[in-house]
């Protein structure tokens, strides 16, 4: 398979929009009702603003009865309050060496941007701002959050060219493996509060740092990790495989004992990192590279009308 097959381009993305159309994909209330991971937890809601007063009803919250309207009017009243129209939403995608891997149709790469696409659409139809930082080995890009649909088109341009760049191998590997920390850092001299952030990565290359930034951030924001992953991230084959890039192909084979110690290991990694996300309340959500996008974020809903 040549570097050009698996590019992807702005039509693939553009043609995204409608995927969550009468959705509520990202709610504020509840991460089941947002990005349900394996844990949920309560986020923070939008802010309140006065709406109106009316009568009383039974269920209604007590607190909000208006005392002063009750008293003028000798029927009970009680205020009713509607949602901020607008909270700003971002995104940090991950275009890095480390998201080069797909062991069928599409990249780690690939599925994340289009998990950025599709999260920008849904923000931009909320009337919510929506922006984001992108980075690869060697560039970190940043896109402050705005409603104009032409500022997001060209974060979904640039971010396909940091893309394409991957694909054709035209960026030399950061081994120090800090850039998500460098946009981690980025995003908390953005988001002072009440934002919306999605880190889409494979949540595995999160080391200490990281992680703590991310908590930091979920002091005042609400901060989701999705994690993009690979079936042979957790699984290696029992037979045989030809492992390829885009020049040469190998056949590849390990043994039943580094099989085991490779999941095992594999599975120590990403439960701590489970772990410590849950203690800061960040849900981790995980999408793959085998299934279509458009099926994922099917069955991400039908699970959030279960729940």
């Amino acid at each position: 398979m040549s570097s050009s097959d698996l590019h992807i381009n702005i039509q693939d993305l553009l043609a995204l929009e409608g995927i969550t159309e009468g959705t509520e994909f990202f709610k504020h209330q509840r991460v089941a009702g947002l990005l349900s991971g394996r844990h949920a937890s309560m986020l923070r809601g939008r802010g309140l603003d006065f709406s109106e007063v009316r009568k009383y009803v039974m269920g209604d919250d007590i607190r909000n009865i208006d005392w002063k309207v009750t008293a003028r009017t000798r029927e009970t009243h009680t205020k009713v309050f509607s949602e901020e129209k607008e909270r700003p939403q971002m995104v940090i995608l991950d275009q890095s060496l480390a998201m080069l891997f797909g062991s069928s149709h599409q990249l780690k790469a690939n599925i994340a941007i289009q998990m950025m696409a599709i999260h920008g659409f849904r923000a931009l139809k909320m009337g919510d701002r929506f922006g984001g930082i992108i980075y690869n080995d060697e560039h970190t890009l940043m896109f402050r959050p705005s409603r104009s649909k032409k500022l997001f088109q060209a974060l979904l341009e640039e971010s396909l060219r940091l893309n394409h760049a991957l694909i054709d191998q035209k960026i030399k590997r950061n081994t120090k493996n800090d850039k998500i920390n460098e946009a981690l850092f980025q995003m908390l001299q953005i988001a002072t509060h009440d934002y919306i952030i999605n880190v889409i990565t494979d949540a595995t290359l999160l080391d200490e740092i990281g992680i703590e930034r991310l908590g930091t951030l979920a002091q005042r924001n609400n901060v989701i990790v999705t994690h993009i992953y690979d079936p042979l991230d957790e699984k290696l084959p029992k037979q045989r495989m030809p492992l390829t890039d885009t020049n040469v192909q190998i056949d590849w084979e390990v043994s039943k004992e580094k099989q085991r110690a490779f999941e095992e290991d594999y599975k120590t990694v990403y439960q701590a990192i489970e772990k410590r996300l849950f203690n800061y309340r960040i849900p981790l959500i995980e999408f793959d590279t085998i299934t279509p996008i458009r099926t994922q974020v099917k069955e991400l809903l039908n699970d959030q009308y279960r729940k």
